[in-house]
């Protein structure tokens, strides 16, 4: 008896999604890279078709490329799709293809306005399909090594956390420029601190297995010295989880080149902390955990995650197959997503 795969097109072959997503669901099991959405005469069009021309040769496949999404829709081959295009298209498409009973693998935000990403999870229970919210942080191998130093006890009870993320401004500057869709309100939901904030936001809730029940937000906006079409953010958020764990959260895009890193820092009531570091300038598919208790009591472990794995993008396709294939029960739906950026929200709507 033949194996049975899921037929998967991908959407969206940019920052992420050509370097993370076409990947994993070419390599993981069970899972066939069915075809590539691509627009005429752009990027995605070379990038389809170098692929179609590797794929032919490695893979004895002949990839499938695909110019209008009610093609992707109406063909009955079709499983399921990866959307990961810019975020005013998550909401049109993913509904679309909900909508043809397809399984959807869905870049975050899942939609700019909350009340649309409801919509998307009622469809998806509706018509009895998975639909997964790409919150792939709760795979990431350097916090799950730390989560499973907080579930074992390692620091007593956790009190307070502090979460960074910073990018430097020259690379965010060309992916997200100020003339883009990324800084209009109406079409990203928020600036670009709003729509990176939503992976960490769930990860830490995730991480406690505590939801946040307020947070608070300060965002600065300025133009940078020397580059154009671009605002730096330096965003400061105050969160409380309903376990009582406290904490702060920065997120930062003037930062200089090689200052761009993660980090997240545990602190606990036996006076032990938890550090995990991502420093991509220093080694971008190794994750630093550190456990530091008294005097000069430290542990360190190096995790590794090559490729697509470092932040859990090939580990969370894994899953989404899987689940499609009724192997495995979804981790986790449209809900978790709500639950992230509901706070994200409040950077827009209620900051300080």
């Amino acid at each position: 008896m033949t194996e049975k795969v899921l037929k998967t097109v991908c959407a969206g072959v940019g920052f992420v999604g050509g370097a993370a997503h076409v990947p994993s669901f070419r390599k993981v099991p069970n899972s066939q890279l069915y075809g590539l959405l691509a627009r005429k005469g752009r990027e995605s069009e070379a990038y389809a078709l170098k692929l179609k021309e590797k794929m032919a040769t490695k893979d004895n496949f002949d990839l499938n490329i695909y110019y209008s999404w009610d093609d992707v829709c109406n063909d009955p081959e079709v499983d399921a799709v990866c959307v990961a295009v810019p975020t005013p298209f998550h909401y049109p498409l993913g509904k679309q293809a909900l909508e043809a009973g397809k399984h959807v693998y869905l870049e975050m935000p899942i939609a700019p306005k909350l009340k649309d990403a409801e919509e998307l999870g009622k469809i998806a229970k509706k018509k009895g399909v998975v639909l997964m919210p790409i919150l792939n942080f709760r795979h990431c191998p350097g916090y799950l090594k730390a989560k499973e130093l907080v579930d074992s006890g390692a620091i007593g009870k956790p009190m307070a956390i502090t979460f960074r993320e910073f990018i430097a401004a020259e690379d965010l500057a060309d992916q997200w420029p100020l003339s883009g869709w990324a800084w209009d309100i109406e079409k990203a939901g928020g600036y670009p601190d709003y729509t990176l904030s939503v992976w960490s936001l769930d990860m830490l809730q995730w991480f406690f297995g505590s939801p946040i029940t307020n947070a608070k937000w300060t965002p600065n906006y300025s133009p940078i010295e020397g580059i154009k079409d671009f605002k730096g953010y330096q965003t400061v958020g105050i969160v409380k989880f309903a376990n009582g764990v406290v904490g702060t959260m920065m997120l930062g895009s003037s930062v200089a080149k090689g200052l761009d890193l993660s980090r997240f820092e545990i602190f606990g009531n036996n006076g032990k902390t938890i550090l995990i570091d991502w420093i991509p300038s220093k080694n971008r598919e190794v994750f630093d955990v550190t456990l530091f208790g008294k005097g000069d009591d430290v542990k360190n472990w190096q995790v590794p995650g090559p490729g697509p794995e470092v932040w859990g993008h090939k580990q969370m396709i894994a899953h989404f197959v899987q689940a499609c294939l009724g192997n495995e029960k979804p981790e986790y739906g449209y809900e978790a997503a709500v639950a992230a950026q509901k706070w994200a929200d409040k950077i827009v709507s209620d900051p300080m």
